[in-house]
């Protein structure tokens, strides 16, 4: 797999990380891959790679930046007057600029956003990347890892109004896999209410809540998602691929601004009906799931304005045990074995 990619793209960008390396290959849209001791972390679809559609979105898999919402009435994933779902040339076909610096790496292209109210907006996309020397947390735990940090930026160019225009960066992190992989998330607030399940499918009899954590089995055959409410204070999403050796987590932090629903639905209780920090996908028979970050729309004198979200990913890589001791011991979510 790793070998595919990078034959694909002479232009990838690396960046050494820990124990593997961060990869950048312009010609995937501004997609990032990790890879640990040569195997690719992420998903990566090789018969989309080389085999692209002329008319359908082809989803390679990576860490991709979106523009939220999916759906609902400003949905940048539905056009005008349609019920058909797409992803817009300027997120899967541009292909961005990528440059090197202190060490990281910043992926830049203008497009052009349309969303279902039929407003365009003109946008500056950026990503900037970085990987730290160290993960000090890391001392005394026999794993292996990779880390990287993101700033994805949306930077409007013109003024549109907010009620005109929903616009917020979302990052999206696809990985292989469904059945056996256990998600979960850590919860700063004790609440009964933190989970979004509002988008399709009827993930409940999946879940496991407690009032600082919950746990979510992924695969089965239907599609599900759930978002981590900002209400419950979420502070890291994550999921255990025991088969891979694998400990996948993702942070992101709420930042000042409006949070709205993303959903790929009708959003019948409207665009402010939900605000959810995280989201994981559960792909159920698609065989792949997702770890999200959302960040929030600013504005200025009532103007859309540029946005930041600032995620952090950490990929471990070690025996079951030591993967579930690190977990509970930095990260205070304990996964019972009978779950894994």
């Amino acid at each position: 797999m790793l070998s595919i990619l990078k034959d694909h793209d002479p232009d990838l960008v690396e960046i050494k990380s820990g124990c593997g390396s961060v990869l950048i290959p312009p010609a995937l849209g501004g997609r990032i891959f990790c890879q640990i001791d040569e195997e690719l972390i992420h998903r990566l679809d090789v018969d989309a790679l080389r085999h692209p559609s002329d008319t359908e979105y082809d989803n390679l898999g990576g860490n991709s930046l979106w523009p939220a919402p999916e759906g609902g009435p400003f949905a940048f994933n539905y056009p005008p007057q349609s019920e058909r779902w797409y992803v817009q040339d300027g997120i899967a076909r541009t292909i961005p600029q990528v440059t090197l610096s202190d060490g990281g790496a910043r992926v830049d292209k203008r497009i052009m956003l349309l969303n279902r109210k039929g407003v365009r907006v003109d946008v500056n996309y950026s990503r900037i990347i970085s990987s730290p020397d160290a993960v000090p947390d890391l001392d005394g735990y026999a794993l292996k890892w990779v880390c990287y940090h993101t700033e994805d930026i949306f930077a409007p160019n013109g003024d549109h109004r907010e009620q005109e225009v929903l616009l917020a960066p979302w990052s999206l992190e696809q990985f292989p896999g469904a059945d056996g992989i256990v998600a979960f998330g850590a919860l700063e607030q004790a609440t009964g209410d933190s989970i979004n399940s509002d988008f399709y499918g009827d993930p409940a009899d999946r879940i496991i809540c407690t009032p600082y954590r919950f746990v979510y089995r992924l695969g089965g055959e239907g599609r599900q998602q759930i978002g981590a409410k900002i209400g419950s204070r979420p502070r890291m999403i994550g999921a255990l691929d025991a088969r891979r050796s694998l400990l996948l987590l993702r942070k992101t932090r709420q930042e000042p601004g409006l949070y709205f629903n993303i959903a790929d639905n009708e959003q019948a209780a409207g665009p402010f009906s939900a605000a959810d920090l995280y989201s994981i996908f559960n792909g159920g028979d698609l065989n792949f799931f997702e770890l999200e970050t959302i960040g929030a729309m600013n504005t200025t004198n009532g103007c859309l304005a540029t946005s930041a979200l600032y995620s952090e990913t950490l990929i471990l890589k070690g025996c079951t045990a030591e993967l579930l001791r690190y977990l509970s011991e930095r990260e205070g979510v304990r996964l019972e074995i009978s779950l894994i």
